[in-house]
């Protein structure tokens, strides 16, 4: 007679080959009913599971433990076919599916060992236990089918997906699979979904732009993806509309609403990289703001956020505008070489071959003269002192004195004739005073390695040199002050004595390399940090200071009111330079250059007057 008893069963994940399973099945031994036993036996890569799915080739791995017996075989059996038997307590044996039809059969894992009784028969080995468990296994040689994807839809405020439900067997997983333009393979995994009875899923990221769908099915013992179909899906992400500048100056933005209501996070509206303006309802698509942001072009970017965000892997979209900033426009003119001059009311413009003068009321161009071909490939080629009296140009190798007003030549020069030289290669005329002092630099033509490039100042009047410095021509400039008393070539500051002799100032190079001549007034000013020194033109010595909130760069002065001006982080800043007090403060464009000519703002296309 024999009894029925348990094992003590712990199961041990092991590798397995394309298997797959679902639970039932039934475990026991016989025994003599006077011996207890007490052991386990497992299927490594089953290790809670009665009912096997099995597809392919699979390896069943086996541990079987008897403590206090001997084990003599243990046996493999599928239905009546023996798999092979082994004296060793683990092992394993490969399973080809392929050569059994589909269908039902059980697995029986055998093992017999000693008794343990202790009598003479059970130590001959003539007794034994005998102990095995059995599963029901399902073969299924079928290949899986994929999921058809039925619908993608916006419902409810999100973006909802649907598809028909797996049919087969071994089912593990539903993967949805997310793709926008520019991904690689299929796109990424957007979700997993382990219940096989869930067809439907829902989107909480998507906010518009061209997306497509895929659903990959996951199938025990099947290890290529089971691809869906896919579906595309677009809706235009919101954008920047329209911008409008009242009279009042302020700039109203609008742009497009999502209808992902549900998704939507918020909107971030940023102007000019530094301003954002940040909105929570998905209606709100209008902002108005001050205008106070000029430049020729003014950049915005609109973001829109998930609800999710900033959780990992949350999604927003951007849309890129550019807006007309505050002020009308003109020109177009390169305001780098733009120059204003008070006593006649004019803006000069020299660059590109031309010489332009423009009415600074109505910013008409009231004449214009066409150099374009009689000008040398120097790099500055007109210059005009601070009061727009005197203008000179090199047209043909020659330097011309031209009317302010007509353009007309006045007077020409040879270079040859003003320099004490008999013959000289030419550079580049620099800047004339008021006083019709002109500043350029030459070399030599009998060049000698140890000769100098030079700068001179010439008194044109009396067609005299007053004073030749050493003047690197590789530097972009040299300068000299409006009233004629002080140069700066290659970062060397040089200023007239009563005698005629001129002076070296003791600056440093950084500071003789942010100087500038004030416009208004008899000086000069350097910049170190947020300090700005101010020194007298006519003997170098100090006269005054400035902090200002910033760092500027650059700076200059407006030639009509003297106020100073810079720019830093789109930023502009205006100081009045007699009580240091901050005038104005602009925001600016990106990159905008600016001028400042009687309190009016000029871009290379676009003016506003403050």
């Amino acid at each position: 007679m024999k009894q029925l008893l348990r094992l003590l069963l712990g199961i041990i994940p092991c590798l397995f080959l394309a298997c797959d399973y679902s639970p039932s099945g039934s475990h026991f031994e016989e025994v003599s009913p006077q011996v207890e036993v007490i052991g386990n036996i497992e299927l490594d890569n089953f290790p809670e599971q009665d009912t096997l799915m099995l597809r392919g080739s699979v390896n069943l791995n086996f541990n079987v433990s008897l403590p206090g017996r001997t084990i003599y075989s243990v046996e493999l059996l599928l239905g009546k076919n023996s798999l092979g038997a082994t004296s060793s307590a683990t092992g394993g044996r490969q399973l080809q599916t392929t050569e059994y039809a589909d269908g039902y059969y059980t697995l029986q894992l055998n093992v017999l060992g000693n008794s343990g009784t202790g009598s003479l028969a059970d130590k001959s080995g003539v007794e034994g236990v005998q102990v095995y468990r059995t599963w029901v296994v399902y073969i299924d040689n079928t290949p899986p089918k994929p999921v058809t994807l039925t619908s993608v839809i916006a419902e409810d405020g999100s973006l909802k997906l649907e598809w028909k439900k797996y049919r087969g067997t071994g089912f593990q997983k539903y993967e949805i699979l997310r793709h926008y333009p520019g991904q690689f393979n299929h796109g990424m995994v957007a979700a997993t979904i382990t219940d096989p009875n869930q067809t439907t899923w829902f989107d909480y990221e998507y906010l518009g732009e061209q997306v497509s769908y895929r659903v990959v099915t996951r199938v025990n013992g099947y290890y290529y993806d089971l691809l869906s179909n896919s579906i595309p899906f677009f809706y235009p992400k919101p954008q920047v509309l329209s911008s409008t500048i009242s009279p009042a100056k302020e700039l109203k933005i609008t742009f497009s609403s999502t209808p992902f209501t549900t998704n939507f996070g918020s909107y971030e509206l940023t102007l000019n990289s530094s301003k954002v303006i940040r909105l929570t309802d998905p209606k709100d698509t209008v902002v108005t703001i001050a205008a106070n942001i000029f430049g020729e072009e003014l950049h915005a970017s609109l973001a829109t956020y998930s609800r999710s965000y900033p959780s990992p892997g949350s999604r927003s979209v951007v849309d890129y505008a550019i807006l007309e900033g505050i002020g009308a426009p003109w020109g177009p003119q390169d305001v780098d070489r733009l120059f204003g001059k008070p006593s006649s009311g004019k803006l000069y413009f020299a660059d590109r071959g031309y010489i332009k003068v423009v009415d600074a009321a109505t910013r008409h161009v009231e004449q214009e003269r066409n150099v374009m071909y009689k000008q040398i490939g120097s790099e500055r080629q007109d210059v005009i002192s601070q009061d727009g009296k005197i203008l000179y140009s090199i047209i043909d190798y020659s330097i011309h004195r031209l009317d302010p007003l007509t353009l007309h030549t006045l007077e020409r020069y040879e270079l040859n004739d003003l320099l004490p030289e008999e013959f000289y290669h030419f550079s580049m005329l620099d800047g004339v005073s008021n006083t019709n002092r002109l500043i350029l630099r030459a070399r030599n033509a009998d060049y000698d390695p140890e000769d100098k490039d030079m700068a001179y100042v010439i008194d044109m009047d009396q067609k005299k040199v007053v004073t030749a410095v050493e003047a690197d021509l590789n530097y972009s400039y040299a300068m000299i002050s409006p009233d004629g008393k002080t140069i700066n070539a290659s970062d060397q500051v040089y200023v007239e004595q009563p005698k005629g002799d001129w002076k070296k100032l003791s600056l440093t190079r950084q500071e003789a390399n942010s100087l500038k001549f004030h416009a208004t007034s008899p000086l000069f000013f350097t910049t170190k940090g947020t300090m700005i020194s101010f020194y007298s033109t006519k003997d170098g010595t100090l006269q005054s200071t400035l902090q200002t909130e910033r760092e500027l760069y650059p700076i200059d002065t407006d030639p009509v009111t003297g106020h100073l001006y810079g720019t830093s982080y789109n930023q502009l800043f205006i100081y009045n330079t007699s009580t240091g007090q901050l005038v104005n403060k602009l925001d600016l464009a990106g990159g905008t250059p600016v001028f400042l000519y009687n309190n009016t703002l000029y871009s290379d296309n676009r003016y506003l007057k403050l």
